[in-house]
């Protein structure tokens, strides 16, 4: 009876396990420029690629998927990612996010508590005072 209670327990830890695993997502949008992408988006790991590409590709990785809200959505004017974390279990897992966008793209960004990342970028960046959001 003893094993039997050890057997449930192991199969409950791998249940639990299982559920924190990391999900990943691929998604594909076509555009052409001047269009946009938006990305909101919290502790995250972000990291954006350029190619000469008509299209924006992304992979999402989201650890404890059920503690997430993921939203997607494209219109004439670009392309909108909102990655939340749901209140009290969204605090277990952190997200990363990997686009790969064509040149010439407007990147509008709302983040907290982010690493970002541009691979191989040549530009002049100009930001205004950080600002803390409550």
């Amino acid at each position: 009876m003893r094993h039997a209670g050890k057997v449930l327990k192991a199969a409950q830890l791998l249940n639990s396990a299982r559920e924190l695993a990391l999900e990943t997502q691929r998604f594909q949008w076509d555009v052409r420029p001047p269009n946009t992408l938006f990305l909101q988006a919290e502790q995250s790991d972000i990291r954006l690629d350029l190619h000469d590409q008509p299209q924006i590709l992304a992979k999402v990785e989201l650890r404890a998927r059920f503690g997430w809200r993921l939203s997607t959505d494209q219109d004439a004017a670009g392309v909108y990612v909102v990655a939340l974390r749901k209140p009290v279990i969204g605090s277990i897992g952190r997200g990363r996010f990997h686009f790969t966008l064509p040149r010439g793209l407007h990147i509008s960004l709302k983040l907290r508590q982010c690493q970002l990342c541009f691979n191989d970028l040549t530009a002049s960046l100009d930001l205004p005072p950080f600002m803390l959001e409550s």
